[in-house]
C-alpha cells in the first residue's frame, strides 16, 4: 500500500482547514466595522425592549436594519441586477419608495467616488427615536476610492428614516 501523504502534511492540512473554517464562521456577522450595532449610540429608546410609547417593537429593529444594510453592502449600485433584486425591495412600502431610495444612495456613492459604486463595509452609527413609531438610522458606508492615484478609502454617511406600520418596519426615503 502506497502512502500518498505523510502524516505531518495531513496534520498541517487539517490545521489549515480548521483555521479557515473558524475564520469563516467568525467573519459571517462581520460587516467590516465590527458586529452590527455593537458600538452604535441609541437615543430615545432601548433597543432591547419593546416600545413603551407606541406599537413598534424595537427588539427587531437593530437585527432587521442589519439584514438590510448587509444586503446592500458589497453590491454595485450602477448595476441593473442590484436594482432589480427583490430582497432589497421588501423593506419599502412601494416600488416608487424603493426607486427614490436607490437613486439617492447610488448618487451619494457616486459623488463620494466609490470604486465601481460599491461599498465594501457598512457600520451602524446611531439610532434615534424621533416619533413614537419612527427612528432615524445613521449608517456609514466605506469603500475603495475610485479616483486615480487614491490608495485610501472613501466613505459616506446616510440618515434613513424607518417607520413602524402595518405590523412591520419600513424604510421611508427622502426625496432627491
Amino acid at each position: 500500500m502506497k502512502v500518498l501523504f505523510k502524516p505531518a502534511v495531513l496534520g498541517g492540512l487539517r490545521v489549515a482547514l480548521m483555521l479557515s473554517v473558524a475564520l469563516a464562521l467568525v467573519s459571517c456577522g462581520f460587516t467590516g466595522y465590527g458586529q452590527w450595532g455593537q458600538h452604535a449610540r441609541y437615543a430615545g429608546f432601548d433597543p432591547d425592549s419593546v416600545n413603551p410609547g407606541g406599537a413598534a417593537d424595537f427588539t427587531i429593529l437593530v437585527p432587521l436594519s442589519g439584514i438590510f444594510y448587509n444586503r446592500i453592502n458589497a453590491r454595485r449600485f450602477n448595476s441593473l441586477a442590484t436594482y432589480e433584486d427583490p430582497s432589497l425591495r421588501e423593506f419599502f412600502r412601494s416600488e416608487a419608495a424603493f426607486a427614490d431610495y436607490y437613486a439617492a444612495l447610488a448618487e451619494a456613492l457616486e459623488r463620494a467616488h466609490f470604486a465601481s459604486v460599491r461599498p465594501t463595509a457598512v457600520r451602524l452609527d446611531r439610532m434615534e427615536r424621533i416619533e413614537p413609531n419612527a427612528v432615524l438610522v445613521e449608517v456609514s458606508f466605506r469603500g475603495k476610492n475610485g479616483l486615480p492615484l487614491r490608495f485610501w478609502s472613501t466613505s459616506v454617511t446616510r440618515r434613513d428614516r424607518w417607520e413602524f406600520g402595518s405590523g412591520r418596519w419600513w424604510i421611508i426615503p427622502g426625496k432627491l
